[in-house]
């Protein structure tokens, strides 16, 4: 949908459009981008309930008071400041890359690389694990495997035999992080 390469921090969306309304196109950004901060301008009252489930950050009606449009411009910076708090650097191929962290399925250390997965992509770089792996803290993000390390936010099921990942990716559990492993996930969801 957004066809170009450019990673957008903020969007005002009206609910009346021509092609489609504003939270079916909410819906379509949500399916690609996670972090974007959503702000819907509309004169109908009746949906702002509706913008909770597109994680919408502010429902402003019309007419667009300047008070109203100030203070929701300065909780998106807040929101923004936080992201950056969520979001690592690559080096990939001599360039520098920011990833947030809730986009990672998961992190696995193959010979002298690394390759973090997220939805759309393998990104592949030299580095060690041992390094990297201290910028993903349980329990959101634990080792199920001395070489991989798993955003438990993509599980969708952990076994002794491995822990499935969104997309049909089964990671390798070593025996001795099943325990480990095991109060992470609780620990998640029940937080």
């Amino acid at each position: 949908m957004m066809k170009d390469e450019a990673h957008y921090d903020l969007a005002f969306l009206d609910i009346q459009m021509e092609k489609m309304n504003g939270l079916q196109l909410a819906k379509l950004i949500r399916k690609e981008d996670k972090t974007i901060i959503l702000i819907f301008t509309t004169g109908l009252k009746d949906y702002a309930v509706k913008g909770y489930e597109v994680s919408a950050a502010r429902y402003l009606v019309k007419p667009l008071k300047q008070n109203e449009v100030s203070e929701a411009l300065k909780n998106a910076v807040k929101i923004m400041e936080q992201n950056k708090k969520d979001a690592i650097l690559l080096t990939v191929n001599g360039e520098v890359r920011r990833l947030h962290k809730n986009d990672i399925y998961y992190i696995e250390a193959e010979d002298h690389y690394i390759i973090v997965k997220t939805k759309g992509e393998e990104i592949r770089f030299k580095a060690k694990l041992k390094e990297f792996e201290q910028q993903f803290q349980e329990p959101q993000f634990c080792k199920c495997h001395r070489s991989v390390i798993v955003n438990l936010h993509y599980a969708e099921k952990i076994s002794k035999e491995g822990v499935w990942v969104e997309g049909g990716k089964v990671l390798p559990l070593s025996r001795i992080r099943w325990d480990d492993l095991n109060k992470c996930y609780m620990t998640y969801y029940t937080m």
